[in-house]
């Protein structure tokens, strides 16, 4: 694909300097959007980076048919492990813990001996809230909508501490440390394949179907007027990677002919003659 104009070097230096990367969606997507959403994030997981999707809402029913739609998360969780007690710390006589076992660690919390016992009833778990320091942005038009996206998700962080990657096809107001905005991609999914083909990301199949299904999502199977040769040069990269085009409108062309053969027999009007002989 021909994107001379992306900003490809100053997002393999990027991606040089960093490991954890979070790809933020809208609060509400598009199919497009959540297609190539996934798509990067598995290219960049195969890639070596550890990315992960964050939405303000989940997604899973009506996005059910993207790969990977399952691992999209409402929730900025972090690497600490939270253990809940529904008991009163004034019970607890002391808490320990048993580490000599290697491969597991033991807490050991021993009540008063007044106190009533602790039960399995009482205890939840949960992760702590974690942090976005490098986040690749899709599909916002501003700044503004990005901070409130991420109070939403519940990260404890200050939104002004971002690495931001600006990713978008429609843009009004120019943010983040790195603008990728192609105002004549046809869809994000155009833009993240030309992403994952300019960086020479790894890109598994699964990620090219997903490709491909925002490609068609975006451009009504390549029909909608003014669509450009990136959209089919995208298309083009999405199959070479082992993505397929789902036989859907063909069948359903195939099914419509079938049916009008066999039902063409009805389609004249017909003369019923009685019998000679009455």
């Amino acid at each position: 694909m021909n994107k001379k104009n992306y900003p490809l070097s100053d997002l393999n230096v990027w991606l040089g300097q960093v490991d954890e990367i979070k790809v933020l969606l809208p609060e509400k997507p598009r199919l497009d959007q959540v297609a190539a959403a996934s798509a990067l994030s598995d290219s960049l997981n195969k890639s070596g980076k550890k990315a992960q999707i964050l939405c303000p809402r989940p997604l899973i029913v009506e996005f059910g048919q993207v790969f990977g739609v399952d691992q999209i998360s409402n929730r900025v969780e972090g690497r600490s492990f939270i253990i809940n007690i529904d008991y009163p710390l004034k019970n607890i006589e002391k808490i320990n813990w048993d580490d000599q076992e290697e491969e597991r660690v033991s807490l050991v919390i021993e009540p008063k001996t007044q106190a009533p016992s602790i039960s399995e009833k009482l205890v939840s778990f949960q992760k702590g809230n974690g942090e976005i320091n490098n986040l690749i942005a899709l599909g916002f038009s501003s700044r503004s909508q990005v901070d409130q996206a991420i109070v939403s998700l519940g990260s404890g962080q200050k939104p002004d501490s971002l690495n931001i990657v600006n990713v978008a096809i429609d843009q009004t107001e120019f943010f983040g440390q790195i603008k990728l905005i192609d105002n004549e991609a046809s869809s994000f999914s155009e833009v993240i394949a030309g992403v994952i083909e300019g960086l020479s990301l790894s890109i598994s199949p699964e990620a090219a179907q997903n490709l491909l299904l925002g490609l068609r999502a975006a451009t009504n199977s390549f029909s909608v007027v003014g669509i450009g040769p990136g959209a089919f040069e995208a298309a083009a990269f999405c199959l070479r990677a082992g993505g397929r085009l789902a036989a859907q409108e063909n069948q359903s062309l195939e099914d419509q002919n079938s049916d009008q053969a066999k039902f063409s027999r009805f389609d004249k009007p017909k003369i019923y003659r009685g019998s000679a002989n009455s």
